[in-house]
């Protein structure tokens, strides 16, 4: 067995606190530099776009974060502590502002530990069991930067720190680039539905492209694994699910959807969240099912709700000041551009192609995601040889 150090986290990184920038700068326009924030961390570890928090004030150079920092989250508002403690990695898509309550990982002994194998060893489950046993509060948790630094970690030498990180990554780069994918269909989408838009010579509300289906059900006619979907599952600006929860947690009555049925986010409609529902199960209440009137227009239908216009029109019409909510009769109203029934059906049957070929690369990375997670506790412990490892990458790359 390769050669292992026990070491306190301290003595060989450490975790630097970020910059409290003024809250009169803060802003949502994507011109000004991006400030990193706890939402930016993925449960399980990894960097999550969502919508931008921006600052457009002054701010010392040194808080500008590079691509390729390693950042820990130190708050976290979930009552399980779901990403306290837990890693993200810097991308390149912008530039990303070092916040307070988001920590900067500095290696500070090389020849110990390397920068790459930290973004993996930091979402192990022992770390995760430190993290989660020191941190503060109830409602809100916290930790710090000594109390990452305090947990004792075994480490293997810098070859086989190497090496886990190939394998872990390659595992993770093929996530990625599904990803990309998926963002991009989601991008196709709303550029051809602008196209069509744009040449269309008339209007329809749409009230007369679907209605609502108002199917309610209580948790005790519901089988542990439904599939459940609240509003934290459903990501913002795009188009298809990549996340969803099982009714065994469901305490209160849902609302049931089918398979092609639009999930419309009601709570705070100017979250964007908008999808189509890849299989039948139960959501959230404070989602809209909307159920296509003629199913040859449902892409258009979807694209139509999703688009920009739509989810703007809902937001002005909403009721509440702190959390506003739209209703179907809001959504109903607007009217979006009609091309026609063949134009309509057309769009339709491309989205229809497109959304078959991204669930499967979604379906494709929450198995690359699982194997991830079952061998990065092995290979850390030391339990699996990374050969072994390396062969079961192979045979699903």
């Amino acid at each position: 067995m390769s050669e292992r150090t026990s070491v306190l986290l301290g003595e060989v990184m450490r975790v630097k606190h970020g910059y409290a920038f003024p809250g009169e700068g803060f802003s949502n326009d994507p011109a000004w530099s991006t400030l990193v924030t706890p939402g930016n961390f993925a449960i399980g570890g990894g960097f999550k776009a969502t919508k931008p928090k921006t600052f457009s004030g002054e701010y010392p150079d040194e808080y500008v974060l590079a691509p390729g920092d390693l950042i820990v989250t130190m708050t976290d508002l979930s009552k399980e502590g779901a990403t306290l403690g837990l890693p993200a990695t810097i991308p390149s898509d912008a530039v990303y502002l070092h916040n307070q309550r988001i920590g900067l990982v500095e290696v500070v002994d090389s020849s110990v530990v390397n920068l790459a194998f930290l973004h993996y060893y930091l979402r192990s489950d022992g770390y995760r069991a430190h993290i989660l046993g020191t941190a503060t509060g109830s409602t809100v948790r916290h930790t710090s930067p000594s109390k990452i630094c305090a947990y004792r970690a075994d480490l293997p030498c810098l070859e086989q720190q190497r090496s886990i990180t190939t394998v872990l990554g390659a595992l993770d780069d093929k996530i990625a680039a599904n990803t990309n994918l998926v963002s991009t269909a989601d991008a196709w989408v709303r550029a051809i539905f602008t196209d069509i838009a744009r040449e269309a010579q008339g209007k329809i509300v749409l009230a007369r492209l679907a209605t609502l289906a108002r199917d309610l059900v209580p948790p005790s006619l519901l089988s542990a694994d439904t599939m459940y979907v609240g509003l934290e599952h459903i990501p913002r600006r795009l188009m298809w699910l990549n996340n969803c929860g099982a009714a065994m947690s469901v305490t209160s009555t849902k609302s049931r959807f089918q398979t092609g049925d639009i999930l419309f986010g009601k709570l705070r409609p100017y979250f964007h969240k908008v999808v189509s529902a890849p299989a039948g199960g139960v959501c959230s209440t404070d989602v809209l099912v909307v159920r296509p009137v003629d199913k040859r227009a449902a892409g258009f239908v979807l694209a139509a709700m999703a688009s920009d216009e739509v989810v703007q029109s809902c937001t002005a019409a909403s009721e509440g000041t702190r959390m506003p909510r739209a209703s179907w009769k809001d959504l109903a109203a607007v009217e979006v551009p009609w091309p026609g029934d063949a134009a309509a059906a057309a769009l339709s049957e491309k989205v229809s192609r497109l959304r078959d070929a991204v669930e499967a690369h979604l379906r494709e990375n929450d198995t690359l995601a699982a194997m991830r997670d079952l061998l990065l506790p092995a290979l850390m412990s030391g339990a699996i040889r990374v050969k072994d490892a390396e062969m079961t990458v192979e045979e699903v790359l």
